[in-house]
């Protein structure tokens, strides 16, 4: 009988066993593949951390590009348009783009302690022509970092005897005038549409010559053939009637006191929100507009070049698609 139990145990531990080695291995190769599982998802988890996280330390430590100004000149401009036009640039160059804010009336030291104080290494430092004294003294005090001076569209006649010394030492970039004013032509022609082919032309007696001419070389194409007149100031201008489209640039605005309903092209830096209704393209050569453009050249060392304005279309309604991307250009 004991024989018999021994056999039977011996029996039923021989069946046991085989399942119970079997249950065993099942656990160990689900906790192995649970394991590789949550392995390769801290790899991957990790991974994208570093993609995320590596981009933007690089961009933190890069040396900014700052850009005086002062606080009349954010007034007229509006601070919303000053932050947005900003960040885009820093977007754009990654590269972080600081604005430098002081009074109307600091001094040339006023202004390079704040540059200083901004960073003591910067990529560039931009400063629009009024501010032509405290570049001069900027570069004297630091000849290593490229000073960019933006003349804008009207210009002064003594640049070169303000910053003294060799003029190649500076980034002395300009408005592109032509440019601007071919496409001013074109997107007048848009607005007339065809409709009474008279539109009035308002420009500052310093840069009327060019102007006209780039102006007309778009409205007397074969395709438009339209009839520009040109003045100078408002009290020179005539009575002209049926006119579809008017131009200011530095001039003729008391134009708008008058008349109104007339689509408006305006070279301005003023924020769109405190002009006319009537205004359709805002073309904005302000510091802020020229940053992309002006960082790019002097990095790559050019002493001397010219800038095209933005095109900021207000209502985009009454202009065809083909006009808006030539104009988006």
């Amino acid at each position: 009988m004991i024989q018999k139990l021994r056999v039977l145990r011996a029996s039923v531990s021989s069946v046991r066993d085989p399942f119970e080695k079997n249950n065993y291995n099942v656990l160990y190769n689900m906790m192995k593949i649970t394991l590789s599982s949550l392995h390769k998802k801290l790899i991957i988890t990790a991974g994208v951390v570093i993609a995320l996280f590596v981009p933007l330390i690089i961009y933190q430590l890069r040396s900014p590009v700052l850009i005086v100004t002062d606080f009349s000149s954010v007034t007229l401009y509006g601070k919303t348009r000053v932050l947005s036009e900003t960040r885009n640039a820093s977007i754009v160059l990654f590269r972080r783009v600081l604005n430098v804010f002081v009074a109307d009336d600091a001094s040339n030291d006023i202004i390079r302690f704040a540059i200083t104080e901004a960073s003591s290494r910067p990529y560039c430092v931009i400063f629009p022509l009024r501010f032509v004294r405290a570049a001069r003294l900027y570069r004297e005090n630091n000849p290593e970092t490229p000073v960019v001076l933006l003349e804008g569209r009207y210009g002064r006649d003594d640049t070169i005897f303000a910053i003294g010394g060799n003029p190649n030492d500076y980034c002395i970039y300009k408005t592109d005038i032509d440019a601007d004013f071919q496409k001013a032509g074109m997107a007048a022609a848009a607005l007339d549409m065809g409709k009474n082919d008279k539109i009035a032309v308002f420009l500052d007696q310093n840069i009327r010559s060019q102007a006209e001419n780039s102006f007309l070389r778009t409205v007397n194409s074969p395709e438009t053939r339209l009839d520009a007149v040109f003045f100078s100031s408002f009290d020179d201008h005539l009575e002209i009637p049926d006119i579809s489209c008017v131009v200011f640039a530095g001039a003729g605005v008391e134009f708008l006191e008058n008349n109104s309903n007339i689509p408006i092209i305006f070279f301005t830096w003023i924020d769109p929100s405190f002009l006319p209704d009537d205004v359709v393209i805002v073309i904005d050569d302000s510091p802020w507009a020229q940053i992309v453009q002006a960082v790019r050249m002097a990095g790559g060392r050019a002493s001397q070049g010219r800038i095209k304005s933005k095109f900021h279309i207000i209502n985009k309604k009454i202009i065809d698609s083909k006009t808006l991307r030539k104009l988006g250009k």
